[in-house]
């Protein structure tokens, strides 16, 4: 008996991560340059909520074998003409190591966009990262 309670435990585990563990949201190639690797994903802000607002969720990754200071933002576009940036967003990130979400300020809000304009095809967005500074040691 316990066999098929666990048998059906792991079938419905199974089936249940393939439907609704999947993000509809696709990660993109990521950007590559001076030795840092930054992604993103478009992600709700509440996880329960899929009418929740979407935010931008940025990974910075540095492949360098020394720590680097990054400066980045993001610029929000709508039929080409820039509408509203963020702030510029510092991290120090260590050899190796990368930096994700809220932790390190690296969730960005959509602004005054709502989903429906964010998924339209007139809007746009870019990472810019500003500047990458090669530094000693992060502490």
């Amino acid at each position: 008996m316990k066999k098929i309670i666990l048998a059906y435990f792991f079938l419905f585990l199974i089936v249940g991560y393939n439907v609704f563990g999947q993000s509809t949201a696709k990660k993109q190639i990521p950007i590559k340059t001076e030795g840092i690797e930054i992604s993103y994903k478009w992600k709700h802000t509440n996880f329960f909520s899929k009418k929740s607002p979407l935010m931008l969720n940025v990974k910075a990754k540095n492949t360098n074998d020394f720590s680097v200071k990054l400066y980045i933002k993001v610029n929000y576009y709508k039929s080409g003409i820039l509408n509203e940036e963020s702030d510029t967003i510092i991290n120090c990130i260590e050899p190796f190591k990368s930096i994700q979400g809220c932790k390190y300020g690296m969730n960005f809000s959509a602004g005054s966009f709502s989903n429906a304009e964010i998924n339209s095809p007139d809007f746009s967005f870019e990472i810019i990262p500003l500047e990458i500074i090669k530094m000693r040691s992060c502490k």
